[in-house]
Formats: structure tokens, C-alpha cells, sequence
């Protein structure tokens, strides 16, 4: 076929997204959501373990503080490596990496006797976390319908909740019989598990091949179609002028077009995390210790979760709705309400139950919007850098709330006065993120 007549050929991908989403798309979706949990098991596993792990340790608040903060500095060493690979060399490779590094950290972690190794496992398994934050949801909104682009992305984001229960739960299982070392060879069980299905029934991005084009494209293409129920095609269709066969990830994103978007959504990203962070690690030591009891941070946690499932959720179905901004808005502004609120109640167990599921809805809510303003502000052969580069600034921030939270306590504030504090960022987080472009159609 000669390259006019497949210039003319129909973009495979529109087909697909045009339809009712069938059974194959959808178990693409539902691996994005298992890795996910996996996600939300492992990123809070040392949260669970901390008021155990500290006593047994004789640590300090800024020590633990330091070690909650190892798997943020993961976390953003593999955001930022992982997604341009994501671009480069395609969604399958990059995710199957991930669920390797989560595996050997969380292992490392249950090993580990002291500080330093305790700190390098949580340092490995947040790069195989910090990857798999971009190339995951990336891979679910590329195989879902137009219409359950959001519902999907937001799917994928409400598993870290679950993952977040399945931790807590595993908490209160084990640490009385098997003690802190049993909730990361859970973990690490669980990313070992996952691999060969991941390795034998996730396929690559339609968006990687059609937009990279690596070698053997035509053929991985059309073995995707076959699997999705799409006709087949006999050419590639013609790239996008800013795609060209060959160019580098790295040379498209530095454009000046990109990068002051770049510079908007990390600066957004990072003052987000750092808030989003600080309360979610610090939440269940400090209503452990209010309560003087290890399995009361695990319960709030659970109920944090429990909020979070619905508020993803809700919020992924509403972002199609009334639009990705002002759900931004009002999920963030909520956000910041409520860690305010946390510091006023955290000996107050009636009261915490009622902050704690509005806590995690407007946490993981707030995740979905955001996710998308940066998911929709670069183009499909971008999608992964940009969301790798914003989720890196993201992480930044995240290292220093947990941080700067316990450097506050150690230093005599209240916990009033410490969340208090920390609502602020996420005022201005979204104050920034209104001022995304949107390169996707949509609301």
C-alpha cells in the first residue's frame, strides 16, 4: 500500500475508543487496578508498622520521619526515570521493571535489622512504585472507551485505597503473631505473584506503538488489534508533525511549549504532595500514639481507605461529568479543610471516624483530578514523560512533608498547629493546577 492510501486509513485507536468497551479491555483495566493496590499495600507498609518498628528501634519522630520519607526519594527517582523509558521503549517493559523493584524492597525491608538497610529496601521498592504511578493509569486511559476514559483512570487510582485496606488489615493479622517484618513479606509476596500474569497477559500501549514506532511495530500493532477485536491494518497511519519516527522523548518535551507547562504543573504538584503526604504517613502514628495503641493508626487507616475507594471513584465519574478543573477545586479545598480538622481531633475517636473516610475521599479525589489536569495536558507520545516529570516534582514535595512533620513535633508545636500548617500548600497546589492547559477535548 502506497503511503497516500494509508494516510487515509482510519487511526485503529479511534475505532476502539468509539465502541462499548469490551471483556479485553477491560482486564487491561482491571491489571492497571491489581498493580495499583500492590501500589497502595506497599507504599503505606512502613506507615503501618511504624509505632511497632520505632519502639522496637528506640527511634526519634525525626528518624522515622526520615525513613517514611526514604520511599518518596524512591518514589521520585522512578517517576522520573521510569516514564521516559514509559515513552521510549514502551508501557509493558516499564510496568514489568516496577513490580521487580517493588518485590526486592519490600523483601529488603523485611530483612532489614537496622536504620540504613530499612532505608535502602523503602529507597528500592519506591522506584518500582514512583514508575509504576505514571505507566499504569497511563496504560488504563489508552484502553478505555472515550466515555470511560475518566471513570477508568479514576478505577485505577481508587485501588490504592484498597491496597491501603489490604495493609491494614494485614497489620492487625500479623503484628501481634509475626510482628512488624510479617507486613513487607506480605508485600513483597504479593508483587512476586503478580509478575508472570502481568508478564503474560498485559500487552503494549496502542499509543507507544503507533506513535514510536519501535521495530516490529506493524506487526505488535495488528497482534494488539487481533486481541481487542479491531480490524487489522496493512500500514501504520501517518504520524502526528510532532512524532516523527525517530525523535527523542527528551527533545519533544524540552520544547518551550512544554516546559512552561512543566514548570506550572511541578510547581502545582509538588506543594500537593507535600500536604497529601505529611497527612497520610503521619495520620496513623499520631492517632496511635493519642490512643496508646498500635492497631488504632491501622483502623483509621482502613477507614481513610474506605473514603478513598468512594471519593476516587466518585470523583473519576465526575471529572466526565462537570469537568476535570472545578472537581480539582472542590476536592483540594476539602482536602485542606480536613487535615486542619485532623489536628483538632486526634484524640477524639468519635470524631476521627467521621474525619477519617471524609479525609481519604478528598485525598484520593483530589489524586484523580489532579492525575488528569497533568494526564491531559501533553499529548499521547508524552503522556508518560510528562506525567513522570510532574509526578517527580510531586515527589519532592512528598519527601519534605513527612519530613518537615516530624522536625514540627520534635521541636514542641501541637499537632493543631503542625496541620494547620500543612493545609496551606494544598490551598496553593490548587490555586496553581487551575491554570493547566487541557490538550485532550473534554470538560
Amino acid at each position: 500500500m502506497d503511503s497516500e492510501a494509508a494516510d487515509t486509513r482510519p487511526d485503529p485507536r479511534v475505532a476502539m475508543r468509539e465502541r462499548p468497551m469490551i471483556l479485553q479491555q477491560y482486564g487491561v483495566v482491571c491489571l492497571c487496578v491489581l498493580i495499583n493496590l500492590i501500589d497502595g499495600y506497599d507504599i503505606l507498609a512502613l506507615a503501618q508498622a511504624a509505632s511497632a518498628l520505632k519502639r522496637e528501634w528506640g527511634m526519634s519522630d525525626a528518624a522515622l520521619g526520615t525513613l517514611l520519607s526514604m520511599n518518596l526519594i524512591g518514589m521520585a527517582i522512578g517517576a522520573l526515570g521510569v516514564s521516559p523509558v514509559a515513552d521510549s521503549w514502551g508501557r509493558r517493559p516499564a510496568i514489568l521493571i516496577c513490580l521487580l523493584f517493588m518485590s526486592v524492597g519490600m523483601a529488603i525491608s523485611a530483612v532489614s535489622g537496622s536504620f540504613l538497610p530499612m532505608a535502602a529496601g523503602r529507597l528500592v521498592t519506591g522506584i518500582g512504585i514512583g514508575g509504576m504511578t505514571s505507566t499504569a493509569g497511563t496504560l488504563a486511559l489508552e484502553y478505555a472507551s472515550r466515555k470511560r476514559r475518566e471513570f477508568a483512570a479514576s478505577t485505577v487510582a481508587a485501588a490504592y485505597p484498597v491496597g491501603t485496606i489490604v495493609g491494614a488489615y494485614v497489620a492487625i493479622a500479623v503484628l501481634d503473631g509475626f510482628g512488624w517484618r510479617g507486613i513487607f513479606w506480605v508485600g513483597a509476596a504479593l508483587s512476586a505473584l503478580l509478575f508472570p500474569v502481568a508478564f503474560a497477559w498485559l500487552p503494549e500501549s496502542l499509543d507507544f506503538l503507533l506513535t514510536r514506532r519501535p521495530k516490529g511495530a506493524l506487526k505488535a500493532t495488528n497482534k494488539v488489534l487481533k486481541r481487542m477485536r479491531v480490524p487489522q491494518i496493512e500500514a501504520m497511519p501517518d504520524l502526528p508533525d510532532a512524532s516523527r519516527q525517530g525523535s527523542s522523548v527528551l527533545r519533544e518535551v524540552s520544547q518551550p511549549f512544554h516546559l512552561r507547562e512543566l514548570a506550572k504543573l511541578c510547581t502545582a504538584h509538588a506543594l500537593n504532595m507535600f500536604a497529601w503526604y505529611y497527612i497520610i504517613n503521619w495520620g496513623p502514628p499520631l492517632v496511635s500514639l493519642a490512643a496508646g495503641l498500635d492497631e488504632a493508626g491501622a483502623r483509621y487507616s482502613a477507614w481513610v481507605s474506605y473514603g478513598g475507594i468512594l471519593g476516587g471513584m466518585t470523583t473519576g465519574y465526575l471529572c466526565g461529568v462537570i469537568g476535570v478543573k472545578r472537581m480539582m477545586w472542590f476536592t483540594m479545598t476539602a482536602l485542606a479543610v480536613l487535615i486542619a480538622l485532623f489536628g483538632q481531633f486526634t484524640g477524639n475517636e468519635q470524631a476521627l471516624w467521621i474525619v477519617a473516610p471524609l479525609m481519604g475521599a478528598a485525598l484520593f479525589g483530589s489524586a484523580t483530578a489532579n492525575w488528569l489536569t497533568i494526564a491531559y495536558a501533553f499529548p499521547p507520545q508524552l503522556r508518560a514523560t510528562g506525567l513522570g516529570i510532574g509526578t517527580t516534582a510531586g515527589r519532592i514535595g512528598s519527601i519534605f512533608g513527612p519530613m518537615v512533620g516530624g522536625i514540627l513535633l520534635d521541636a514542641g508545636l501541637t499537632v493543631g498547629a503542625v496541620c494547620a500548617a500543612m493545609a496551606v500548600p494544598a490551598l496553593l497546589s490548587a490555586a496553581t493546577f487551575s491554570r493547566a492547559r487541557r490538550i485532550e477535548p473534554g470538560k
